[in-house]
């Protein structure tokens, strides 16, 4: 009798759940989904987080009836509900209770004694994970359960999950998880998994950018992403990093702080712009075509950098270059930490009806705007990869991009690189570019001759290869 292989779950409880048009996270976690999918067969499978576990997730079909539809639509939570805490010091789960006595220590100890003391801290975490599994301190846990009515989420986070009904898994099952993770509790399930369960994990470092620059995030979200990376690590047995930058930049970070050094292996994403379908072409879009326009592909928001296209604009307007300008067009959501920029923008006797925003776009309408272009922009601040940038360059553009971050990775020297913080020279650059059609067709040359496109099957077959490399050595 020959050995059942594992089944290869994907997490896509992101994706699930995702109503609006999806940004760069929720493009990998479902590209990956789908060829991973045509990859393994019969033996992959889909899972989502509901009510403090996961549960195998089987999509619908399109065809059912527009009540399963709207019921499906609210199957799940969209985002893990944060806890509001009471006044005064409240009672605390034993598990947060745990940590919240560590952190305290670790708080209160010399900066330089900090790392020596986590490594402690995770060296002894084994045993007070087999001491709160133990029958009968579960048995017990139990009982104070029933008499105190413990909300049943919280004890899952007290108790790891093991190999019974509650779970889908069994040992030596894959599960990988590249969504939106730390929106939901379930990656403090990791270890467990891994420890008690023996599943192997597979999960996603994007980026270190709310740890690294929390200036651009809205609230107090270094913390919380610090302890957050601090759990994926301890609960992972592969970490998929996007870049050569964002893998050093997690070590450098584990490293710091005293955490585990799981293996880690950086994968290419697919920057392959989907064919152009029958969908039919929004009447925004078609108006934008029309005419000459510079495409910035991205979120809008302070990191990204949209501040220092609208400067250069204004500088070439003053300088009386205003008509030779193609119109710059923004494609993506508003996001935090932009509404004055955007307010500027609305304002701006110079730079009126030159900026143009497009929020809502389709797969069909941004390849048309790729193919339509007269070139990109990326002047983001930091990134864990920079998938505009490759988009761009696999369609055959012309690109200005920041030098900051992975973005070098991506463009190698197939960009004109400029200096993210200096509108003067995105000025000079924009302006040569549109202007001098000779300069502009010498680097899109280069970008259809050179660049390499990546497409979404070798994302899958990378980490495919990865999984079948790390079980060798992992615990």
């Amino acid at each position: 009798m020959t050995e059942r292989p594992p089944t290869i779950w994907m997490n896509v409880t992101t994706s699930v759940n995702w109503q609006r048009p999806p940004v760069g996270i929720v493009r990998v976690e479902r590209s990956l989904n789908t060829e991973l999918g045509k990859l393994y067969g019969a033996r992959f499978r889909q899972c989502v987080w509901q009510d403090g576990q996961f549960v195998e997730w089987v999509p619908r079909v399109k065809n059912q009836t527009t009540d399963d539809t709207r019921q499906d639509n609210h199957a799940f939570p969209k985002q893990q509900e944060k806890p509001v805490l009471p006044p005064i010091f409240p009672t605390l789960p034993k598990r947060q209770a745990l940590i919240a006595i560590a952190q305290g220590l670790l708080s209160l100890m010399p900066r330089r004694l900090q790392p020596q003391f986590n490594r402690l801290l995770y060296a002894l975490r084994p045993r007070v994970v087999r001491i709160l599994t133990n029958d009968r301190i579960r048995r017990l846990l139990g009982r104070i359960r029933e008499k105190t009515s413990v909300n049943s989420d919280s004890l899952s986070s007290t108790v790891p999950l093991r190999s019974d009904e509650s779970t889908p898994f069994a040992v030596g099952d894959v599960l990988i998880s590249v969504g939106l993770d730390w929106d939901y509790s379930y990656y403090k399930e990791f270890y467990a998994l891994r420890k008690q369960q023996g599943v192997k994990v597979v999960t996603c470092c994007y980026d270190l950018i709310p740890v690294l620059y929390p200036q651009y995030c809205v609230n107090d979200v270094a913390g919380i992403f610090t302890s957050y990376f601090l759990e994926v690590a301890d609960g992972s047995d592969l970490v998929l990093c996007i870049s050569k930058q964002s893998e050093k930049d997690l070590n450098a970070m584990l490293d710091r702080t005293g955490g585990p050094r799981p293996p880690t292996l950086v994968f290419p994403l697919g920057d392959n712009v989907p064919l152009a379908s029958d969908e039919k072409i929004s009447s925004e879009v078609m108006a934008v075509c029309r005419e000459r326009f510079i495409l910035f592909v991205s979120t809008i928001e302070r990191r990204k950098n949209h501040e220092v296209l609208y400067r250069a604009y204004h500088l070439l307007c003053k300088q009386g270059k205003r008509l030779d300008l193609p119109k710059l067009v923004f494609v993506g959501m508003q996001g935090w930490g932009v509404g004055e920029l955007l307010k500027d923008i609305e304002l701006d006797q110079q730079t009126r009806d030159l900026i143009v925003r497009l929020n809502h776009v389709s797969d069909t309408e941004l390849r048309v705007l790729y193919e339509e272009s007269l070139f990109c922009v990326f002047p983001s601040l930091y990134e864990g990869w920079g998938l505009p940038v490759g988009e761009a360059l696999s369609m055959g553009k012309a690109v200005i991009c920041s030098d900051r971050g992975s973005l070098p990775e991506v463009g190698g020297d197939l960009v004109r690189y400029a200096e993210p913080w200096n509108p003067q020279v995105w000025a000079e650059e924009i302006y040569r570019m549109a202007t001098d059609d000779i300069w502009r067709r010498q680097w899109e040359l280069r970008a259809k001759e050179q660049y390499r496109v990546r497409t979404w099957i070798d994302a899958a077959c990378a980490v495919k290869e990865g999984i079948k490399g790390f079980e060798d050595h992992v615990k």
